[in-house]
């Protein structure tokens, strides 16, 4: 036997293995299951389940169904994970789609707005929630940087300045990476927990766990459906005593250069014809008290006054509003301590400034 058989023969398992662990472990979607692949089956109306128990990257999936959209959806909804339930029945329209984001900065939405613009598929009516921890800086976060490309197209749009090149994000199969020793590092840590991207198809509306729906928005776990409001509000005690509301520390004054990027992009979207909503996400009854009552969490107050300021110059609709007495909001609506249940969520969506 020729000696440069030897080699070949050892690395050949060893090749094999390191393929069977990444295509079978695929913890980012590039193999085996692609965000392409799911986007498709939401374009074909089926319900998606295992996203969340895979660690799954929901600027990849917003980005791989836009993408995969033919023609512009009628209404869409951008936000955090606080407008996850808003679903197509709130607007009598199939043709919606829920791009809220996990943890949404403002460079998520100039992200999800930058595909649009770049793709031409500006929707006749885009729903903005917008959380006071928009203009704090310092809990900004990179996530948005899955969608750094389209960010960057967002901004020099709004620069008024020219861009060359299209942005691009690649979010269907990418082979080479089945041979990765990288990817196989991390795959492999993975193979003790039995942890690995999976996927299923269902048209149910509600499962035992977290479903992604075909128009975006999301129906959680039985679990947190089934939550008791005593378990609320032991939650919501325990963020107070730890004088934590989520993201609202360090939090001094809005950052203006945030509140700007807000008003041009609607701005931007008005001059293309889009109309353009703002909605405000309450807070439960509890923790609204608790943050009128803390002088460091009063600046929620502050957003909400200078939200209407800025809807009211553009000319805009707001729609709900921070303090939960406007929509009747009680402890038992709640999933958790910032989580509006499904049910409750069309009450808390009601105009508060009427667009002229």
């Amino acid at each position: 036997m020729k000696k440069w058989y030897k080699p070949v023969l050892f690395l050949l398992p060893v090749l094999l293995f390191i393929g069977i662990v990444n295509w079978y472990v695929d913890s980012y979607a590039l193999l085996r299951v692609t965000y392409d692949d799911i986007a498709a089956q939401m374009a074909a109306g089926r319900n998606v389940e295992g996203l969340e128990e895979s660690d799954y990257n929901d600027r990849n999936l917003v980005a791989a169904r836009l993408s995969s959209q033919e023609e512009p959806f009628q209404t869409m909804i951008l936000g955090s994970s606080r407008v996850y339930t808003f679903d197509h029945t709130m607007f009598e329209t199939d043709s919606f789609y829920n791009a809220g984001l996990s943890e949404a900065t403002i460079y998520d939405l100039l992200a999800v707005a930058g595909i649009l613009f770049q793709q031409d598929k500006l929707p006749e009516t885009v729903v903005i929630g917008v959380d006071p921890f928009l203009f704090n800086r310092s809990h900004d976060n990179e996530k948005w940087k899955e969608l750094q490309s389209y960010v960057d197209y967002m901004d020099s749009l709004l620069d008024a300045m020219r861009n060359p090149s299209l942005p691009s994000k690649d979010t269907g199969r990418d082979l080479p990476k089945t041979l990765s020793l990288d990817y196989f590092r991390y795959n492999v840590t993975l193979l003790p927990e039995n942890k690995r991207f999976s996927v299923s198809y269902t048209e149910d509306w509600e499962t035992d766990g977290y479903l992604k729906h075909s128009d975006g928005s999301v129906s959680y776990q039985r679990e947190l459906r089934e939550v008791r409001a005593e378990e609320v509000e032991e939650m919501t005690r325990q963020a107070m005593e730890e004088h934590v509301v989520y993201r609202m520390t360090d939090y001094r004054e809005i950052d203006f250069n945030h509140f700007v990027d807000l008003s041009a992009l609607i701005e931007h979207m008005q001059e293309a014809g889009v109309e353009v909503i703002l909605y405000l996400p309450p807070y439960s009854p509890m923790m609204y008290n608790y943050i009128e009552s803390e002088e460091a969490f009063q600046i929620t107050l502050e957003v909400e006054e200078e939200l209407k300021k800025l809807a009211e110059e553009r000319g805009i609709a707001l729609y709900g509003s921070y303090d939960p007495a406007g929509c009747g909001l009680e402890m038992t609506d709640l999933y958790d301590v910032y989580h509006v249940k499904t049910e409750k969520t069309a009450d808390t969506y009601y105009p508060v400034i009427v667009a002229p």
